[in-house]
């Protein structure tokens, strides 16, 4: 029989290691460490030169969304667009386009669409015998494309050939062109004389 005594000192230096690794995988680590990337807003998909379309029933096109370049992420289902231009489209009706540095593309509750535009926006319609070019421009705008809407609370400078308006904010209809303002300030310039 072996009569030496088992070395205690290295037993007890590997239960401390075992202990003292259990301890930091235990409170170093976090509970929902996910591997996968979607808790990160890291872009999924990059588009150059993007353009989504939307028809309606009978073919014709509505409006339109072109960017130079869209980022889409995963995370928060939203896409950012750089040099963003929205177009809406109405038979017997001036094209009403808006212009933005920046935007955004994101999915409201019940799967409609929003567009969100900043960092200077132009609104212009084109020019039409029965209507006069007209240009609204504003620090940001919301489209609410399937409901005809676009809309700014951040002020808006509205430009024609008979004036000026300003305004606190606005909400555009772009299916009847009908534009609701508050609290405004005209500057109205007469027709010089031919």
């Amino acid at each position: 029989m072996n009569t030496r005594p088992l070395p205690v000192l290295p037993l007890s230096v590997l239960l401390l290691l075992v202990a003292l690794t259990f301890w930091l995988s235990r409170f170093v680590q976090t509970d929902d460490v996910r591997v996968d990337g979607r808790k990160r807003h890291d872009a999924d998909l990059i588009i150059e030169n993007f353009a989504a379309l939307k028809l309606n029933a009978s073919g014709d096109l509505e409006y339109a969304v072109n960017a130079a370049k869209m980022m889409h992420f995963q995370d928060d289902d939203s896409s950012v667009l750089e040099n963003v231009v929205f177009t809406a489209i109405q038979p017997n009706q001036p094209k009403v386009t808006a212009k933005a540095p920046r935007g955004q593309l994101l999915k409201r509750a019940g799967g409609a669409d929003e567009v969100m535009m900043d960092g200077g926006v132009r609104i212009e319609t084109e020019p039409d015998e029965r209507y006069p070019p007209l240009m609204l421009a504003t620090p940001s705008l919301t489209v609410i494309p399937d409901k005809n809407i676009a809309r700014s609370s951040e002020g808006v400078v509205m430009q024609s050939p008979t004036g000026e308006l300003t305004a606190k904010s606005f909400l555009l209809n772009t299916l009847t062109r009908r534009v609701v303002f508050e609290v405004v300030k005209l500057n109205y310039a007469a027709r010089s004389k031919p």
